[in-house]
């Protein structure tokens, strides 16, 4: 086993504490020994849950004091992610970033490219790569049963009646709040993964509880050049999230009801090490049509899902080589989409991307 990488951990809000801190203990071989926060509460938290980890105020001081890291994990507010990845670079130190990587294509570009300047790893946190369902819809998709794919139907939803006021649903533009780049990051990310490049964009973004607030409900329409369509809709008003993916083919589809119970998990408080981690109760409905023109029903269990082989690889990545967990030209290409969905909400039309972009 390769030596302990030190850990140095930007924020612990719902990012850093719900998501990173626990995915990062629970992958042997990574150890968080310095946590950033200024907020009171925080610091009182991180010494209960990491009481061997030092506190920093700022990223600056944090970055100054790194003779025992090798890894700094940017999970703070999004207008943050661009420039503490940026100092974390300039000093050396391979990088993870919370989605979004940055607010645009471009951004995301500057930051890739320093980093292979500076010889350092850049990798971004799409855990949802390991859903149990979008695990499934994998799994069926390339077995090939289902024809020719040629719909995607894929939604973040959820009901929030009362916006909580913080830089998430702030329209300044600097904040990078919203749900098209909050859902959209993972949306996109997994249509693109399933159906391949994209050719052209139509989307739109309104706020509706507040109206000077971000966006709080969206749809993408996204045409792949394989001729499929992927809808992806992110929305905190929608009392009704289901399904949470629909998938398909000339032959069949899949049904997922239920979204993946993994961040219910962690925000209950349990591990990667629970015997039921990411297990779903509800198993996925698959339709295959028959030559007699009937259909089959039938369903099956999910895969469990494993948001913690993303750490798992970031450690293979930069102790063995190993290809990255996520490669980085996929998040740039996912933010190529994103810019073409904002392009489209505002001009109100449909974007073409030239040329199609898509996953390596």
């Amino acid at each position: 086993m390769s030596r302990t990488l030190g850990v140095l951990l930007l924020g612990y809000g719902l990012a850093g504490r719900v998501f990173h801190a626990p995915l990062i203990g629970a992958c042997e071989g990574l150890e968080i020994r310095a946590v950033v926060t200024g907020n009171a509460d925080r610091q009182a938290q991180v010494r209960t849950d990491l009481p061997s980890a030092r506190i920093h105020e700022s990223s600056t001081s944090a970055l100054n004091d790194i003779s025992d890291i090798d890894l700094v994990v940017v999970a703070n507010a999004n207008q943050a992610h661009v420039p503490d990845a940026m100092r974390a670079i300039a000093a050396g130190q391979h990088v993870v970033v919370d989605k979004p990587l940055a607010g645009s294509c471009a951004e995301a570009l500057h930051v890739a490219s320093a980093a292979r300047t500076a010889g350092v790893q850049l990798h971004t946190f799409q855990n949802r790569r390991w859903d149990s369902d979008f695990l499934a819809l994998r799994s069926v998709a390339a077995s090939g049963q289902l024809g020719t794919l040629h719909r995607l139907e894929s939604r973040f939803e959820r009901l929030k009646v009362e916006p909580k006021g913080n830089w998430r649903e702030s329209a300044a533009p600097e904040q990078l709040g919203g749900v098209l780049l909050d859902f959209g990051a993972h949306l996109v990310d997994q249509a693109l993964t399933l159906l391949g490049p994209v050719q052209a964009v139509d989307a739109y973004a309104r706020s509706i509880r507040r109206a000077d607030d971000a966006d709080d409900d969206m749809q993408i329409l996204l045409t792949h050049t394989s001729g499929a369509v992927s809808l992806l809709v992110g929305s905190q008003v929608s009392a009704f999230s289901t399904p949470r993916f629909l998938l398909l083919g000339s032959r069949g589809g899949v049904r997922i009801a239920e979204a993946d119970i993994q961040e219910d998990q962690l925000r209950a408080g349990q591990r990667p090490c629970h015997a039921d981690w990411g297990l779903q109760t509800t198993p996925a409905q698959l339709a295959i049509g028959l030559p007699d023109g009937g259909v089959r029903q039938s369903s099956f269990a999910m895969p469990a899902g494993a948001w913690q082989e993303f750490y798992l690889g970031v450690r293979e990545s930069i102790t063995q080589g190993s290809p990255p967990p996520v490669p980085i030209d996929d998040v740039i290409a996912n933010l190529r989409v994103l810019d073409a969905a904002r392009a489209s909400v505002t001009e109100q039309a449909r974007v073409q991307i030239s040329p199609p972009v898509g996953h390596g």
